[in-house]
């Protein structure tokens, strides 16, 4: 027991897991219904031999009478004194009382010890109740009319008296008692033994195969994918089985290529990790000697005089030595681990700085440059070199998809309280829509002479200071960037006004 639990806490947990386990469903409700089926038979067969045994005791009633009857109806005396003998000989040999009136319900004859003739007999109606020696007793009556034969005597049809039978009613009540009492006892043993047989084959039959599969279900989720189920009984639990093994066996093929997805994952990363550090090495060992021969050509270029045929030429190796230059940057910069130095920047002047750069190239594309920034905008939190650095891989990528000219479009917007976004938005060729998707993984590039490594390294650089970049792109209508960065706490108006 649980240091914090009373007793009475714990009972009560062990109750409600009892009421809500499996066995509990399924065994209580048929089990209350097979008790109220049995009682309620016993109740229903209780009054059936009440109404049973009434209707025997009025039919003997009936029977006792119409001997008396009889016998005055063939009486030899005139004044019927010869019956009286005979109605106490037949009161003696049964279990009843009989009384005889005239019809003015005056007692004429009585085999009742407490019932004396010439006494009015109250009451005479059928059915009524009556006390004889302190017990209970039921009356019946019915009339004495000996037709014509007492016509001729007594000078009418009509009935010349009544004759009472009273039953005793202690015993009929006692023997009734005692039958719906076994009645009641049968019920109950019947619901006893319906009950258990219920119970077991409820348990045998449902519980424990459901039983089975939750084990089975724990032990699945436990790691072993090797348990398997029976589903020789062919209902519908032998189904759930089947499926509960064909899922078993499709996590287990599915774990296995995962795993083997894994491996090969693991040794093409450890491959592709060697593969950049030989990278960095050999773009480190070209980067020094490179930036010298660029540095020659300059001078050369420089020093030629315009009408010197050379000039041009050493421009074309001096242009191509330059991009060869960048290619190795962005070698260094997808090779090297990235730890940004984040600071406060104001972005629109960070991209106003970075448009420097590239207001040239534009110029002799015929490429105009539209600002839109929102005023007052807070503060990014982020590394500005890092930042420069992918704004200016959108802004070249832009002016080279608009060989013929166009708008490149500059947008910045706040985000609620902690981001602001950069829209890049061009008008040139547009991304194909199966090229989406692919456009931020290494070394894919759909330039004739593009590395592929520049939006890889743009989406690197965003990640690691918590930022996101994401593209629309229309084929024919341009391509659109959307750049959501980290806003300084507690810089703008926007932030002000939230925080006030």
């Amino acid at each position: 027991m649980p240091a914090n639990m009373t007793p009475r806490g714990y009972l009560r947990r062990g109750v409600d897991r009892v009421r809500h386990s499996l066995i509990a469903k399924l065994t209580v409700p048929p089990v209350l219904v097979v008790l109220f089926a049995s009682l309620l038979s016993s109740q229903i067969l209780g009054e059936l031999f009440t109404s049973t045994h009434e209707a025997s005791a009025e039919q003997h009633s009936e029977h006792f009478a119409d001997a008396i009857v009889q016998e005055f109806q063939h009486a030899a005396d005139p004044l019927h004194a010869d019956v009286e003998p005979l109605l106490q000989l037949l009161c003696r040999t049964s279990d009843k009382v009989a009384l005889i009136t005239d019809r003015n319900y005056r007692v004429r004859f009585s085999c009742a010890d407490d019932v004396r003739a010439g006494v009015a007999a109250s009451p005479l109606r059928d059915g009524a109740r009556v006390v004889h020696a302190g017990t209970d007793w039921v009356r019946r009556v019915r009339p004495i009319s000996g037709g014509a034969s007492c016509a001729a005597c007594h000078g009418t049809l009509a009935p010349i008296g009544y004759l009472a039978v009273d039953a005793p009613l202690e015993g009929a009540e006692a023997e009734v008692r005692e039958q719906k009492r076994m009645n009641l006892i049968g019920g109950a043993m019947l619901a006893l033994v319906l009950s258990v047989m219920l119970v077991f084959v409820q348990v045998f039959l449902v519980y424990r195969p459901v039983r089975t599969l939750a084990k089975t279900v724990d032990r699945i989720r436990a790691g072993d994918r090797s348990v398997r189920l029976s589903t020789a009984a062919g209902d519908e639990l032998a189904g759930l089985a089947q499926n509960l093994n064909e899922m078993a066996a499709s996590i287990d093929h599915a774990e296995a290529e995962l795993n083997r997805t894994h491996k090969a994952q693991l040794a093409q990363s450890e491959k592709l990790a060697a593969l950049g550090q030989l990278l960095a090495s050999v773009t480190h060992e070209i980067k020094n000697p490179l930036a010298g021969i660029i540095g020659a050509l300059r001078v050369l270029e420089s020093g030629a005089p315009p009408s010197d045929p050379n000039k041009a030429i050493l421009g074309k190796i001096l242009s191509q030595m330059e991009r060869l230059s960048q290619t190795v940057v962005n070698a260094l910069d997808f090779a090297r681990p990235m730890e940004p130095a984040v600071v406060d920047v104001d972005i629109a002047e960070l991209l106003d700085r970075t448009l420097f750069f590239v207001e040239r190239q534009a110029a002799e594309q015929a490429v105009a440059l539209h600002r839109r920034y929102v005023p007052d905008l807070a503060h990014a939190h982020v590394d500005p070199d890092l930042m420069k650095q992918v704004f200016l891989n959108l802004f070249l990528n832009a002016i080279q998809a608009m060989p013929h000219g166009g708008t490149l479009e500059i947008a910045t917007r706040p985000v609620g309280t902690f981001a602001v976004e950069v829209i890049v938005s061009d008008q040139g060729l547009g991304i194909a829509p199966e090229h989406l998707e692919q456009i931020f993984s290494p070394f894919f590039s759909t330039k004739e002479r593009g590395t592929g490594l520049g939006l890889y390294v743009a989406r690197q650089i965003l990640e690691t200071q918590r930022g996101q970049i994401s593209v629309e792109s229309h084929p024919g209508q341009g391509t659109t960037f959307t750049l959501r960065i980290p806003a300084a706490p507690g810089t703008g108006k926007e932030q002000a006004h939230d925080a006030g």
